[in-house]
């Protein structure tokens, strides 16, 4: 592929351009969009259950939740307030219901009329002390709509529907932003503090993170790459083509994946930077053995036919190793995952043909005056020299080390592997969410007053025919909400069954008058607990922001307490679903999906690596030092009291699938060394000379590329650059200690060759 670049250099240009031009159209196609659900989009039944939730309770999981919190909640000026909010929001395109405490109704008079709660001037003094004591003891209200009051501050909420196909129509950032704009205009003069929350807020936040990580990644990555480049270069031609490779591969993958119409998520998002950081690793190595045979006194074409020779085979290895890597993520059951896992290995076979083409192409082309590159050369590799000096140093050091560092490496590598083996699966639903921004600060207000944010359901169906006011349906539904209001960690519960109990509290419950009633709430309201066939309901309750460790127990014995009505009411079926019950069911088992994924992708890795080089010795030496960067990275997780995340899981898959290209490219070297010396130590010390410098700025350059990673608003990211640059630091560690000690320690078992392979002549 590169050496037709070097023979035909424009025509191949022309084409190239021609291409680059076709992936620029399909940029503008790519969408930001994040849904709390996405993660778990998969064959399994739970999510099957919860898009058939979805479907028949559209506002289930897409409730805007405006939280108003004051010192002194309960006096008739600050509900006045809250009343026009009410009234307001009522006003708002995209809301198509409320509820709060100024929708709740006094039992139906003689004429079946419910009169509001709150009347339409509220009472002063002892008449007013008399009311706020209703409101407050209120089933539909009390630690519902309203937290009780505690002696410090008191919270109401406000529940808004929003009109699906106008928010898709509007876009959820101009729909929420009206809704945020409205809250802030009617309560901040008054002094009373109000915040948003709920799913579609959170989405909205996910989205807005995306936009923002994507600069930062991508600016800061290319921009620090390019400094490297020129700090240890000093040509701006070098800087140029290596930099210009990296944004002609993101060009290329970005276009393609906007021409298939993939939708960008926090996964897909990292994809740019990935392919920055592998295509700039690519072009450093293919730079650095052009420059030395530059200075060396070879031809441009020489020069650059013996790097796509010596240094392009390796640049394949590592491609196809690393796509191995980010395929095994296929190997779970989230179609968000998997997508992430093809897109991100196609992107790096991707970036290694932007590489071995466009490189050749460019170097060939600027460089024409090659006695004047020898002449300047000398005065500016100084910090190249340094470092080549540094790492010969070190490599003459290693010669009187070796054993030790390898069995240092070895212990270390047993130490590491039992502490990663003590990591569990953990998942926690706001960890998708910014930090940083009001969903996640207002989830923990709820959780505080009104045990909750999160929503969790059980969904009773019954055969057609029958109504939710039949008594058999209505029986099933009162058990079932009374053991969801009876399992501990869930509260805030409602269902029709509420309605019910308030009736018969009330005197009101005749014969036909929940179903007149019923008749009489808005569609909004009703569709929120019967499905608009009929056909089914459902009873919510609310979790706090817990690991899904601690969730999992909660849903499991719900679901076991619901045997006995399943047994009784053979013709309903009860469906414990919800976003919160399908993320702590699911989470675990996709976690461990991964993470046996990556163990999977390590093996295969090493096999092909001892195939690539024809040799079961290769494969044996290779298996420590590309261990060592995974379970060292486990061990720091471990320590610091973490575990095993989507987005840890991820990390490790990634990096490792990156941090494997050091070690390829350290033996890649030491099979062209050890052509040519009889001693292996030498072989190894030359090896560590040549190869060395490259490892360490390659190191520095994926480091600093995706190291932006950790300011992210997202936890889950932050935790992604963390990880990763823990195992490509290791990485390093590992491919410059311990992987030459182990090869010189090996000696004794036979080892002289690293491959019986030929190698070009003009090595």
């Amino acid at each position: 592929m590169g050496l037709p670049a070097v023979r035909w250099p424009l025509q191949v240009l022309a084409l190239l351009a021609l291409f680059s031009a076709f992936c620029a159209v399909g940029i503008p196609y790519l969408k930001t969009d994040h849904t709390l659900s996405e993660l778990f989009n998969s064959d399994s039944v739970e999510f099957e259950n919860f898009q058939k939730m979805s479907k028949r309770f559209p506002t289930s999981e897409f409730d805007v939740l405006v939280v108003i919190e004051a010192d002194d909640l309960m006096n008739p000026d600050t509900l006045e307030h809250v009343r026009s909010l009410h009234l307001d929001m009522q006003l708002a395109e995209t809301v198509d219901g409320i509820i709060s405490i100024f929708s709740m109704r006094e039992p139906p008079d003689e004429k079946g009329y419910p009169a509001p709660l709150l009347p339409t001037e509220l009472p002063r003094g002892e008449e007013f002390e008399k009311l706020a004591k209703r409101v407050v003891d209120h089933p539909l209200i009390g630690g519902k709509l309203l937290s009780k009051p505690d002696g410090g501050s008191q919270l109401t909420l406000l529940i808004l529907s929003l009109k699906h196909d106008l928010v898709a129509k509007k876009g959820l950032k101009e729909s929420i932003g009206e809704i945020e704009e409205i809250s802030k205009e009617v309560l901040e003069p008054a002094g009373l503090r109000v915040q948003l929350a709920g799913a579609p807020v959170m989405q909205l936040e996910i989205r807005q993170a995306i936009g923002r990580d994507r600069l930062i990644y991508n600016g800061s990555g290319f921009l620090v790459g390019m400094l490297i480049c020129f700090a240890f270069f000093r040509r701006i031609k070098l800087v140029f083509i290596t930099s210009l490779c990296p944004a002609v591969a993101v060009l290329w993958a970005m276009g393609l994946l906007g021409w298939t119409g993939l939708q960008l998520n926090t996964f897909i998002n990292v994809i740019p930077p990935l392919v920055m950081v592998i295509a700039f690793t690519d072009a450093m190595h293919m730079v650095f053995s052009i420059r030395r045979r530059l200075a060396q006194g070879d031809d441009r074409f020489s020069a650059t036919r013996n790097a796509i020779l010596t240094v392009g085979p390796a640049c394949v290895l590592t491609s196809i190793t690393t796509s191995i890597a980010f395929m095994s993520l296929t190997l779970t059951d989230s179609v968000m995952i998997r997508t992430f896992g093809i897109a991100a290995a196609l992107a790096t076979l991707l970036a290694f043909v932007t590489v071995i083409v466009l490189l050749p192409i460019l170097v060939v082309l600027m460089f024409r005056d090659e006695k004047e590159f020898l002449r300047t050369e000398g005065s500016r590799n100084n910090a190249i020299s340094w470092l080549e000096n540094l790492c010969t140093n070190f490599a003459e050091w290693l010669k009187g080390h070796y054993n030790g560092l390898a069995v240092v490496g070895l212990v270390c590598v047993v130490v590491f592997t039992a502490l990663h083996l003590q990591l569990e699966p953990r998942y926690r639903l706001s960890d998708q969410v910014p930090d940083t921004k009001q969903s996640i600060a207002t989830t923990e207000r709820l959780d505080a007053k009104l045990t909750g944010a999160h929503p969790v359901h059980i969904m009773l169906e019954w055969p057609k025919g029958k109504k939710v006011t039949d008594e058999d349906v209505i029986e099933a539904l009162a058990g079932a909400h009374a053991l969801i209001e009876e399992q501990s960690g869930v509260g805030n519960v409602w269902s029709v069954e509420t309605l019910r109990q308030w009736l018969i509290n009330a005197g009101e419950m005749g014969p036909g008058v929940l179903e007149d009633y019923l008749k009489r709430l808005p569609d909004h309201l009703v569709e929120r607990f019967v499905a608009k066939d009929g056909s089914s309901a459902l009873v919510t309750g609310r979790l706090p922001n817990l690991d899904a460790e601690d969730t999992v127990p909660v849903l499991q014995q719900l679901d076991t307490n619901l045997s006995d009505l399943r047994k009784k009411y053979p013709e309903v079926s009860f469906i414990v679903t919800g976003l919160s019950a399908v993320s702590a069911l699911r989470s675990s088992e996709m976690i461990r999906q991964l993470n046996r994924g990556l163990m999977a992708a390590i093996v295969v890795v090493i096999l092909v690596i001892g195939i690539a080089f024809r040799s079961f010795k290769v494969l044996l030496l290779s298996i420590l030092p590309n261990l060592f960067p995974i379970v060292a990275a486990g061990a720091v997780l471990y320590l610091i009291g973490g575990g095993l995340e989507y987005a840890s899981v991820i990390a490790l898959t990634v990096a490792f699938g990156i941090a494997v290209d050091d070690c390829i490219h350290f033996l890649n070297r030491l099979r062209l060394e050890t052509s040519r010396t009889p001693l292996l130590v030498d072989g190894v010390t030359e090896t560590i000379s040549r190869i060395g410098p490259v490892l360490v700025l390659t190191t520095l350059v994926l480091i600093a590329g995706l190291s932006a990673t950790i300011l992210s608003d997202l936890p889950s990211m932050r935790l992604f650059g963390q990880l990763f640059v823990t195992t490509l630091g290791a990485a390093l560690l590992s491919d410059l200690l311990i992987l030459p000690a182990v090869i010189l320690a090996a000696q004794k078992f036979g080892l002289t060759k690293i491959s019986e392979q030929t190698t070009p002549k003009d090595q």
